[in-house]
């Protein structure tokens, strides 16, 4: 039996679509609203943000920037395809069998539009998002007033406009050959088509005939037009690959050489002009359809190229090869001073150093400011210390610690400093409450001097403890850290709850957030971030309230990148204290690599510290300032972004005093320097004097590792106050002889001024890692070593200084012992102090540095001097006892013996 279904089901279907099309449509409107708004809170997030920390030009420049290239990439592409697709398919519906009506045109040709649409508009999206800073720096490029060796052009060039060129060319290239393949296809799918429908499919010859005499009549003008455009651009390819030389690296230097600029551009350039005319002459014999006027063009580029080639390798081997060193003197001295040029170390300024091992006493005297504040203690084991004595809670931590220099009581001294943050990791248990509205903040910071330890090997702190014990003069009157490295989550501030602030023996503090950080909960906000966060709690919680404010983006890394990402940052901000708040410190680097003719390092071959970037711990409040206005790429920044960087000197004085050189950009340097140390083109070419950092061993057992750059406190014959200096020490390359010594100085005029001391050649000059060695093999030292590297505790070699003291250098190596196992307190027990001859070891600097030069006893209270033992011992006492009382959250029994160790240490200072 049929059953027939049909009229039953649509009678049923409309009706029920009948009494609820209201609802449907209120459905779908939510529906649509619920994705939209989704799909929208990461803009208004970001929008609101920018907003709060005052930087909202800088997201809409690249928002609108976005936006604007989109609509005419769009344009371009969906015209010059509709205009392609009407001049095909007209054709195609002419030639096309069975032919189509009207109306199956109509509909096709609204389905192409409507597709081509959707897809260019994405294609254009994309590529605005890719190219857009390629396209506004092209707008806003700026002169180096410098150019290059070969063609003369001002390095803008380069940087600037060839990026732009060569994707406009290679864009433009890719759709050209694009619509090339499009019209054979189209053509021999209609043509095939229509023939296997009007002639017999086994007619083979006849359908071959039908292609060979529609093809031209078809596709003739498009493809003489494409073809045409197509040699135009490989001609505009060709000359603008003859520039690209200056990148080559397949030569005896980075950049071009004796062939390249004899040969390969030469070839190019006449490619070129080929390939022009060509794309006149190829039109021509499409149109007039003389294959020859086609071919000889196409032959004749052909040709070229594989003579070029031929011509690149006789010329390697019969010219260059025989004799090298000549041909390429010149190529290898551009590329020598460009590469120097490029990390700026083409200026610097080098002393001869006796490096004498007669260091008088008289020397270490006239010198002893200096030698007072070498710095003695170790950045990994000052850490290390920090985290078992002043983490208090097991929520807080350390990252890292810092070296900067301050005044203190009228003397500037080098010291250690560390944040203590709240780890949100380390929160037990970690409820949503506490981790986003109860631990909201770190708290103080930890400051040493570098230069002297307590009677047990223990860093000298100014400043401890929760609340802060600060026995400097300078102020500190807010050291709440709301932003820093460990943080990383949002936090509520300004809730029903208060915020933990520091813990008080048995009970904690609490605080309530008073600064300017934060967007407002209303209703439609605590939905939004319910929404990016992905956090019903924050919609539905009790505790937040309408003067709620959601604090975000934290990690002040996290955050300054946010706001230029087109910068790159230093690895290590570090803690500056300033006007009794605590501020980070970032630098930031614009870079390049296309500098022509400059070698690649690390994917970069240009350079510069041009920016500095401060963070408000409390408020988070974000400041660039342009620190090198001479950087094209820094300034072109600024015209893009609407003036983004301040002017240094608006910086507070308090911060500017605290800017460093970048430890990132002077380990980079350095390491160019391994091999551009070298100025001589003879010389570099048989690389004969190449250097290498010295290694260092952190103990007897270590392996040797490239050390960090070295913070040293000195001073220079041009000024007598202290600087603080970052110090590279460097060998020749597979040997252990220091031949230099490298400094970056980082005060006043001088800042930024590399300094190298030279060795004489003929001299051994002991290099960290070889010093190590000598250590090792002195027996008297290695006997005390052995002695204390006995069970359970183990020796490990601090951090080693080598200072220069007149035309001598003095070496002096903490030695630390370290008990085995987890949460052990590194303490310094003894000394080494060297003139690269004598060694000598002991207990203390000063009785160590006696040794060597045969001084008598210092008075006690300077760095290392003699101290009475019972006071030593009852301070010890009193300082354990402390720690217990610390650990066990007894903070008025803690408070009660530091004041007693205060006065047992003021004793032993005579005051």
């Amino acid at each position: 039996m049929k059953i027939d279904i049909k009229p039953n089901f649509k009678f049923k279907f409309r009706n029920r679509l009948k009494g609820k099309k209201n609802l449907y449509v209120i459905i779908g409107a939510v529906l649509i609203g619920l994705i939209i708004l989704f799909n929208s809170t990461s803009f208004i997030a970001n929008l609101q943000w920018f907003g709060e920390v005052g930087y909202t030009r800088t997201y809409l420049t690249r928002a609108l920037a976005v936006a604007g290239l989109t609509l005419p990439i769009f344009l371009i592409f969906y015209l010059v395809s509709i205009f392609y697709y009407r001049s095909i398919s007209k054709k195609y519906d002419l030639v096309s069998y069975p032919q189509k009506t009207d109306g199956e045109i109509k509909r096709r040709n609204r389905y192409v539009y409507v597709a081509s649409g959707i897809f260019f508009l994405v294609v254009a999206y994309g590529l605005a998002k890719d190219y857009w800073y390629v396209i506004l720096q092209y707008f806003n490029s700026v002169d180096f007033g410098q150019v290059d060796p070969i063609f003369s052009k001002d390095i803008s060039f380069y940087v600037f406009r060839l990026p732009l060129y060569q994707f406009l060319i290679s864009l433009s290239l890719s759709v050209v050959v694009l619509l090339i393949l499009l019209t054979v296809l189209i053509y021999l799918i209609i043509a095939a088509k229509s023939s296997f429908n009007r002639l017999n499919f086994r007619n083979a010859r006849g359908i071959l005939h039908v292609i060979k005499n529609g093809f031209i009549q078809f596709a003739g003008k498009a493809l003489a037009m494409l073809i045409s455009l197509f040699l135009l651009l490989m001609a505009l390819k060709y000359y603008l690959d003859s520039f690209l030389v200056m990148f080559n690296e397949s030569g005896v230097v980075f950049g071009p050489g004796y062939t390249d600029i004899k040969i390969n551009v030469p070839f190019l350039r006449v490619i070129a002009v080929l390939a022009a005319v060509s794309a006149a002459v190829v039109a021509f014999g499409i149109v007039k359809k003389k294959v020859n006027l086609i071919a000889y063009p196409v032959l004749g580029i052909l040709a070229l190229s594989v003579l070029r080639i031929a011509a690149v390798f006789a010329v390697e081997a019969l010219v260059v090869n025989p004799n090298q060193l000549e041909r390429e003197r010149p190529y290898i001295e551009n590329n020598i001073n460009m590469t120097r040029q490029a990390f700026g170390i083409n200026n610097v300024d080098i002393r001869l150093f006796e490096a004498d091992k007669d260091i008088s006493p008289g020397e270490i005297t006239g010198n002893r400011e200096v030698v007072d504040s070498i710095k003695v203690n170790s950045y990994r084991h000052t850490l290390d210390f920090i985290r078992q004595a002043q983490v208090i809670r097991g929520y807080y931590d350390f990252n890292d610690v810092d070296v900067d220099r301050y005044m203190i009581s009228g003397e500037k001294k080098q010291v250690f400093l560390s944040a203590r943050e709240i780890d949100s990791s380390l929160i037990s248990p970690s409820t949503w409450q506490n981790t986003h509205l109860f631990y909201t903040h770190g708290y103080g910071v930890v400051m040493s001097d570098s230069s002297t330890v307590t009677a047990q090997g223990q860093p000298d702190f100014l400043m401890k403890d929760i609340p802060t014990n600060n026995i400097t003069d300078i102020p500190l009157d807010n050291p709440r850290i709301y932003f820093g490295e460990l943080v990383s989550d949002y936090v509520i501030v300004g809730t029903q709850t208060d915020e933990f602030d520091y813990p008080r023996g048995g009970e904690n503090e609490s605080y309530r957030y008073t600064g300017e950080a934060g967007i407002k909960m209303n209703l439609l906000n605590r939905l939004l971030y319910a929404i990016e966060e992905k956090e019903p709690k924050i919609l539905i919680s009790s505790q937040i309230t309408s003067d709620s404010k959601i604090i975000r983006k934290r990690n002040i890394l996290n955050r300054v990148i946010t706001i230029a990402p087109f910068l790159s940052y230093d690895s290590d901000p570090y803690l500056v204290v300033s006007d009794s708040k605590v501020y980070w410190m970032i630098d930031a680097y614009t870079h390049t690599d296309r500098y022509p003719n400059a070698k690649t390092f690390n994917g970069l071959n240009y350079v510069r510290n041009s920016v500095k970037v401060t963070v408000d711990a409390y408020t988070g409040a974000v400041d660039f300032y342009l620190a090198d206005p001479d950087d094209p790429i820094a300034v072109s920044y600024n015209r893009i972004f609407g003036e983004l960087f301040k002017d240094l000197s608006e910086m507070p004085e308090g911060l500017r005093e605290h800017i460093k050189y970048p430890e990132d950009l002077f380990e980079m340097q350095t390491t160019v320097l391994e091999q551009y140390h070298v100025t001589n083109p003879a010389i570099f070419y048989n690389g004969e004097d190449v250097w290498q950092k010295s290694r260092v061993t952190g103990s007897n057992n270590e392996e040797s590792t490239s050390q960090e750059p070295y913070s040293l406190f000195t001073s220079f014959e041009d000024e007598q106050d202290l600087e603080l200096v970052f110090t590279e020490y460097y060998t020749i390359k597979g040997k252990e002889n220091m031949v230099a010594i490298v400094n970056v100085r980082m005060e006043g005029e001088h800042y930024g001024q590399l300094v190298e001391y030279k060795f004489p050649p003929q001299k051994t000059v002991s290099s960290p890692y070889l010093f190590t060695n000598k250590l090792n093999q002195d027996p008297e030292i290695s006997k005390e070593l052995s002695l204390l590297d006995n069970a359970g505790s183990q020796v490990e070699f601090g951090d080693m200084v080598i200072t220069p003291i007149e035309d001598s250098l003095l070496y002096v190596v903490p030695i630390y012992l370290v008990a085995e196992g987890e949460n052990s307190i590194p303490e310094i027990k003894r000394f080494v102090i060297s003139n690269d001859d004598k060694i000598v070891i002991s207990d203390t600097f000063t009785n160590t540095l006696n040794m060597l030069f045969n001084f008598e006893a210092e008075t006690p209270g300077e760095p290392g001097g003699v101290i009475d033992e019972t006071l030593a011992k009852e301070a010890n006492n009193l300082f354990n006892d402390a720690i217990e009382a610390q650990r066990a959250g007894n903070w008025a029994e803690y408070g009660r013996l530091m004041e007693e160790l205060k006065n047992v240490l003021d004793s032993m200072i005579g005051q």
